[in-house]
């Protein structure tokens, strides 16, 4: 992806992920990343040598980090169709509290 595709201001990082002990900084910043396409509508992407490449770390981490934040319930694979995988947040973050609440939609999970 070219960097002039997504209109990209930065990352906000809600207290409730700051906080966060269940997870590592790699892991947070690769979930706000996911987060910040869903935030405008739209599912991320990024192949794991992408990210890998993006955060200085391996492939293999990558794909520890993204079955991480699977399980914990923070993002969800859309699809998958071999060679490109879309996920997307389940978390919606309301800027009065910046505590997560899930969406409608992992909510009917």
């Amino acid at each position: 992806m070219k960097p002039e595709e997504r209109n990209f201001q930065g990352i906000w990082i809600p207290r409730a992920i700051y906080l966060n002990t269940e997870v590592n900084w790699y892991a947070k910043i690769l979930f706000l990343e996911i987060h910040s396409f869903t935030e405008n509508g739209m599912e991320c992407y990024m192949s794991n040598k992408y990210i890998a490449s993006f955060l200085h770390i391996s492939e293999r981490q990558v794909s520890r980090y993204i079955s991480q934040l699977k399980s914990l319930g923070w993002i969800e694979e859309t699809s998958f169709n071999g060679r490109k995988r879309f996920l997307r947040s389940l978390l919606y973050f309301g800027y009065d509290t910046g505590d997560p609440d899930m969406t409608l939609l992992a909510w009917k999970r």
